[in-house]
């Protein structure tokens, strides 16, 4: 008897990463105002707070919070978008594991750059380029929704390095950690790099010669 196709795993962790995002918040919107702060105070990351050693939790914790709805919801979509495909792809364990490192290495980064700093940083944007990271990688002609508009994994992780590095080097809204962004991102790329080094290399590839291509359209018609 021949055995039918393997199985794709279900990405019941992207779902459930989305539901607790939803859920964190909702509950915030529902208790008094003065637990709410006290409970950013306490679970958000602080760079000044954490080199003190308190509350080195928080260097997961932040990635679970969101200042409003539109920003949980935007990145919900982000998640949902490229999650999906990361988690059916490698499975559970390894998706979440990019997912949460990322996440990690993402707020620490920031706080090495802002070790000062007593403004705290909340979201799941690392852990979520991180994610894209991946994808990009490992999956480069896969269609994605994580910018909404559907687009090949390489044109999303391209187009988010540019703008995260060009609003770092020009910032205009200074409430968005870039830097965490793009750390997010870089360890996403690694973490491609232990999971399968021979396609992440295939999808180096694919990314530099699709931006020698995008630069080049761009010279040519004057936009660069």
């Amino acid at each position: 008897m021949a055995k039918g196709k393997e199985r794709k795993p279900r990405p019941i962790i992207t779902y459930a990463l989305i539901a607790a995002m939803a859920l964190i918040h909702l509950y915030l919107t529902l208790i008094p105002p003065e637990e709410t702060l006290l409970f950013y105070q306490t679970y958000s990351l602080f760079p000044a707070r954490l080199f003190d050693g308190i509350y080195i939790d928080t260097l997961l914790t932040h990635v679970f919070l969101h200042g409003n709805w539109v920003h949980l919801i935007v990145n919900c979509a982000s998640l949902l978008g490229a999650g999906v495909i990361v988690e059916t792809d490698l499975g559970h364990l390894k998706f979440l594991g990019a997912f949460i490192t990322s996440g990690t290495i993402a707020g620490l980064s920031h706080s090495l750059l802002n070790p000062p700093s007593t403004v705290p940083i909340i979201g799941a944007s690392g852990a979520i380029f991180g994610v894209i990271a991946v994808l990009f990688l490992l999956m480069p002609f896969k269609i994605t929704y994580a910018l909404i508009i559907p687009l090949p994994s390489v044109a999303v992780g391209l187009i988010l390095s540019i703008i995260e590095l060009y609003s770092l080097y020009t910032p205009t809204d200074l409430t968005i950690a870039h830097d965490a962004h793009i750390a997010g991102f870089a360890f996403g790329c690694i973490y491609a790099f232990t999971v399968d080094k021979k396609r992440a290399l295939k999808g180096l590839v694919v990314a530099l010669i699709v931006l020698a291509v995008m630069y080049y359209i761009g010279v040519a018609y004057g936009v660069i």
